[in-house]
């Protein structure tokens, strides 16, 4: 089962990383305006939608290599088990909820609407954090693991549709640049 759950990771890690660069691809005009932009360069909706997208996909990314990093080191760690447990859970919800912070800062700086993209990650990452609160409660306060099962298929549910999730904006603008070719 970790073979899998460490394979499913890597994957949604590459995917994440293509999905980013397609984008910057794809909106090769605004590329800078992605990453340096303002409330100057939001004059339709659609630049709200694509530079929310662009802020849930980028921080999906970030989020996801780091509680994925922060995660493989925290099992390393020398402490009692039950402790290695409160500690390793305790920070997976933190993170969620730090991504879910982080959306939301990311977007009031830059001064753009949440597009369903951006709302959809945010529930997810809410779900998240409920899933490991309730882990943390199971199996680092009662040290029971009636539900590790349900709560690795969560994880890696959660985990599959944070991706697709950031991956329809992408294949939508990839779609209406073929049938505006033609192809």
């Amino acid at each position: 089962m970790i073979d899998f759950i460490t394979a499913t990771d890597w994957t949604i890690r590459a995917l994440e990383i293509l999905i980013i660069v397609f984008l910057l691809a794809t909106l090769n005009k605004h590329r800078s305006a992605l990453f340096f932009g303002g409330k100057s360069n939001l004059k339709s909706i659609d630049d709200h939608t694509m530079h929310s997208c662009f802020i849930a996909a980028l921080t999906v990314m970030v989020f996801h290599f780091v509680s994925s990093s922060l995660a493989q080191y925290i099992i390393t760690i020398e402490m009692s088990k039950l402790a290695l447990r409160q500690f390793f859970y305790f920070t997976m919800f933190s993170c969620s909820m730090a991504f879910v912070v982080a959306l939301f800062f990311m977007h009031s700086i830059r001064g753009c609407t949440f597009s369903t993209t951006a709302r959809f990650c945010l529930y997810l990452a809410l779900a998240q954090s409920v899933v490991q609160l309730i882990q943390f409660i199971m199996r680092g306060l009662l040290d029971n693991s009636m539900l590790s099962p349900a709560y690795s298929f969560s994880v890696v549910a959660l985990n599959i549709l944070s991706l697709g999730v950031v991956a329809i904006y992408p294949v939508k603008k990839f779609t209406r640049s073929l049938t505006k070719e033609g192809i």
